[in-house]
């Protein structure tokens, strides 16, 4: 019996000890408490300290309402360009302000953010989709992204979420798009090289054609020059011999045959003369065994 009663002692100990230790909460700062009575919302508090809760009655969900960071994933949004999309990438910034609303979806972090990604995706095509994305501006893009803020934000406080922020991470076309631009526009530039390199060709043959006529015309004026200046210089020459013939015919004579003599014979050629030619009595005894 002695047994018995230590036992009954001990298992009311233990049990008044889980009723004081379920009886307290401690809620945390960026924390919030939905005190649920029979599983029914009957307060919030999201003041930071001790809570007396009843056992088994009350139960308490605790809810983050710290300012969150999320990223989507890329959106595509058909545009006005036919076969066209735009690729849009968003951070979002968000808190939870209606803890009550909140819980009545059935939220919490991670289903909030799935939630913030669909709307993204909805509502970003609504407001891009009449966009060209090759014409977009700054201002059309800023504008753009205000007015879907505004929407996003309307939708989310339905679910007690309050959107702080929302910025575009990226701004573009998606990858097969990007691939069929980027083809087109190398081909652009290989057409444009080889206008370039035709134009240039045209060009160079211009250029040619044009220092081909510049040279030929400076060849004829040097040729022209050059049988004027030697026409000046025989007729110089023809005077000079006629002066020196004048002088002394006999060696003026003799002169032009050693010049004949210079321009028929080479440096190879052999000359035979007869042993009484004047021409070899001049080359052993000179000019003075000669008769005048």
């Amino acid at each position: 019996m002695k047994n018995w009663g230590w036992g009954a002692v001990t298992l009311a100990i233990v049990a008044v000890l889980f009723l004081l230790s379920s009886s307290f909460y401690v809620l945390h700062v960026g924390q919030a408490a939905v005190v649920l009575n029979l599983g029914h919302e009957s307060t919030v508090r999201q003041v930071p300290g001790l809570y007396f809760k009843w056992p088994i009655v009350q139960k308490i969900q605790l809810i983050d309402t710290r300012l969150r960071n999320g990223s989507s994933e890329p959106v595509n949004v058909p545009t006005s360009t036919a076969h066209a999309q735009l690729e849009l990438s968003f951070f979002d910034q968000w808190r939870v302000t209606d803890p009550v609303r909140f819980y009545e979806h059935g939220l919490d972090a991670a289903l909030a953010q799935k939630r913030i990604d669909d709307l993204l995706k909805e509502k970003a095509a609504s407001v891009f989709q009449d966009q060209d994305p090759m014409r977009m501006t700054p201002a059309q893009l800023a504008q753009g992204l205000d007015r879907l803020q505004q929407s996003l934000s309307h939708s989310l406080q339905a679910e007690g979420i309050s959107l702080a922020g929302l910025q575009l991470l990226k701004v573009g076309l998606p990858q097969p798009q990007l691939r069929t631009v980027y083809r087109a526009m190398e081909q652009a530039t290989l057409d444009r090289a080889k206008a370039i390199e035709a134009s240039g060709k045209a060009k160079a043959a211009e250029i040619r054609d044009e220092a081909d006529a510049q040279k030929a015309q400076i060849l004829a004026e040097a040729y022209r020059k050059a049988q004027t200046i030697k026409g000046a210089a025989e007729s110089e020459a023809a005077g000079i011999y006629a002066a020196a013939s004048d002088k002394d015919p006999k060696f003026y004579a003799f002169y032009r045959s050693l010049e004949a003599y210079r321009q028929s014979l080479g440096s190879q050629d052999v000359l035979i003369l007869p042993a009484n030619s004047r021409f070899f009595d001049v080359l052993q005894h000179g000019m003075e065994s000669t008769p005048r």
